[in-house]
């Protein structure tokens, strides 16, 4: 399975504001920067941290901080955000020819299957957390 760019930006963004939010102005623009990413990716990005609260922004624009303890921010908490697959949906499609017998039984006989890696998949990213990447390259 294929993991996004969102995701790996988003996990990028969060190990970035642990690391550098006591030492650098935390700002869509200086973040972007020091990334070399778009800021709109950037604020996007943000924008749905703060929607799911992961963050909170002071009164000052560059006062953007965690608002979660790194020890209780996991890779499944970002992939929910960011990729979360319905698995009841991974197989719908306007180009399906839904006529064929093949393709019409293609999402009864593929989604389980699905189902089994979306489970092992939170299974083992439900381990990572972002306090454990960072002690990992030693920040």
């Amino acid at each position: 399975m294929k993991v996004s760019r969102r995701f790996q930006l988003t996990v990028q963004t969060v190990l970035f504001i642990a690391v550098y939010s006591d030492k650098k102005e935390m700002t869509c623009e200086n973040i972007s920067k020091e990334m070399k990413c778009n800021p709109v990716v950037i604020k996007n990005i943000l924008n749905i941290l703060c929607k799911n609260n992961f963050l909170t922004k002071g009164s000052s624009i560059s006062n953007i901080r965690l608002k979660r303890n790194i020890k209780d921010i996991t890779l499944w908490d970002i992939y929910k955000i960011t990729d979360e697959v319905d698995i009841n949906n991974i197989f719908c499609s306007d180009d399906l020819q839904i006529a064929s017998p093949i393709v019409s039984d293609l999402p009864e006989l593929l989604s389980p299957a699905f189902g089994e890696i979306m489970n092992s998949m939170k299974d083992i990213l439900s381990t990572v957390s972002v306090d454990s990447l960072l002690k990992k390259y030693n920040y």
